[in-house]
């Protein structure tokens, strides 16, 4: 069997079933933890309102900022951990360089809410912008025709939409922002992400070891 170039470990057994059982629990508790602190913030608007400002009051709006603060440090403890356990299995560098990076920029925006300015705006970007370069570069990973399609749909959208914010900004000078809201328009870099993530660990939690033969029969830097 050929080693994958591009990992930093022998791929000697195969736990990519184990590392989507974790990618999927991580994105779904988030998905579902977010809903939940929606309904707990009083006035809470999904156009006017950023998903940061579920943890970002003063003081703080109980459960809801604890829900949205956990479960984002959970998430990026499992992306992390997801990681490990890919490239463990042999799995593609680039890809995990993203989704790790994703990862710790969760971990700095559940520790430096909106309120803390500046060091909250990098946390967010490093976390949009690596989240959607991994669903891109996800590919990587050998995934078949139809998931390599999805990745390059709900990737580009997402980039797009962080493209958009680099540009025109966060004001009504962004049509897209003018249109749904900061609230709306950031979902459309989340979500994306989000979701498909939770689609790729079920596709990982599927694959068997004929497919990861297969893999480091050509090797996927």
């Amino acid at each position: 069997m050929k080693f994958q170039r591009g990992s930093i470990f022998k791929p000697e057994k195969n736990y990519y079933k184990i590392a989507g059982i974790i990618l999927m629990i991580g994105c779904l508790q988030f998905f579902l933890a977010v809903n939940l602190a929606e309904t707990q913030f009083p006035g809470y608007s999904t156009a006017a309102n950023t998903l940061s400002d579920l943890g970002d009051t003063i003081p703080p709006i109980e459960p809801s900022t604890t829900i949205f603060n956990t479960s984002l440090f959970l998430l990026g403890i499992l992306a992390i951990a997801a990681v490990y356990l890919i490239l463990k299995s042999g799995g593609c560098r680039l890809f995990s360089t993203c989704l790790i990076l994703s990862a710790i920029g969760m971990l700095g925006v559940a520790t430096f809410p909106e309120y803390t300015g500046n060091i909250h705006a990098l946390f967010a970007m490093i976390t949009f912008l690596f989240g959607s370069l991994a669903v891109l570069f996800s590919y990587r990973l050998g995934l078949n025709i139809p998931m390599v399609i999805v990745s390059m749909v709900l990737g580009i959208i997402s980039l797009l939409t962080i493209i958009s914010f680099f540009i025109l900004g966060i004001g009504p000078t962004n049509p897209l922002v003018a249109t749904l809201g900061v609230g709306g328009a950031e979902r459309f870099t989340a979500y994306p992400t989000l979701l498909y993530f939770i689609a790729l660990g079920g596709y990982l939690t599927s694959r068997g070891k004929d497919w990861v033969r297969i893999r480091f029969t050509d090797g996927y830097w």
